[in-house]
């Protein structure tokens, strides 16, 4: 069963969205599954394709936690 979704995230900032970009760039799959990364002013779009739904969820939370630490960052940087 081959599985796909894809995920988008709104930025405060262009400058946000494109270090994001840069950030998730290298995640371009994980063995049975391959993700994409497009950038479009702050908005940021995540596309992934998988083998089967474990692969999928387990690309999908790898993904997920890095977009969460890179909010943590944006946020503490912006606070201090």
């Amino acid at each position: 069963m081959k599985a796909k979704g894809r995920i988008e995230v709104e930025f405060d900032s262009v400058a946000a969205a494109k270090s994001a970009a840069t950030a998730l760039a290298g995640e371009k799959g994980f063995g049975r599954s391959a993700c994409s990364v497009r950038l479009s002013g702050a908005s940021l779009t995540i596309k992934i394709e998988a083998d089967d739904v474990v692969a999928f969820r387990a690309a999908a939370n790898s993904l997920l936690r890095n977009l969460q630490v890179f909010e943590s960052i944006e946020k503490n940087t912006n606070d201090a």
